[in-house]
């Protein structure tokens, strides 16, 4: 599909390439719960609003950094988690615990998406993965 860059003035950074197997689709509250930029232009692909990466690993990414914790008063505003279940992979996941916030390595903006562990829905396995929203990001 192409590549996610950093949508700030003076930065545009990549930050990955992306994998159209590993979009998904969040409710609106999740961008809205957790204050996710923004900021995203569109070329060439349309995408929907509320499209996220799921990136499994860190080191797929070409340019990220880590921030600080989500606050605790925002996991707890957000209600049931129940409401922010996705298809990945071969699986049924839902939305356990964010952790922290990604944002752009060489600028230090976002943030620009959320780590979080997650539950499959079928076995109870608990893995983390990175959701990077597509939103944030300058899709080329």
């Amino acid at each position: 599909m192409g590549k996610a860059t950093c949508s700030f003035d003076n930065c545009h950074s990549a930050v990955i390439t992306i994998n159209e197997n590993n979009i998904i689709n969040l409710p609106e509250q999740v961008h809205n719960q957790f204050k996710l930029l923004e900021n995203r232009t569109m070329q060439d692909a349309p995408l929907s609003e509320n499209n996220f990466l799921v990136v499994p690993d860190v080191w797929d990414f070409d340019n990220v950094g880590v921030s600080r914790e989500i606050p605790s008063s925002l996991l707890a505003d957000s209600g049931n988690m129940g409401e922010f279940i996705f298809d990945y992979g071969n699986s049924s996941w839902k939305i356990k615990k964010c952790l922290k916030y990604l944002i752009c390595a060489d600028c230090d903006k976002g943030p620009i998406g959320i780590i979080c562990q997650v539950q499959d829905q079928e076995n109870d396995q608990e893995r983390v993965l990175h959701l990077l929203s597509l939103r944030s990001l300058e899709v080329v």
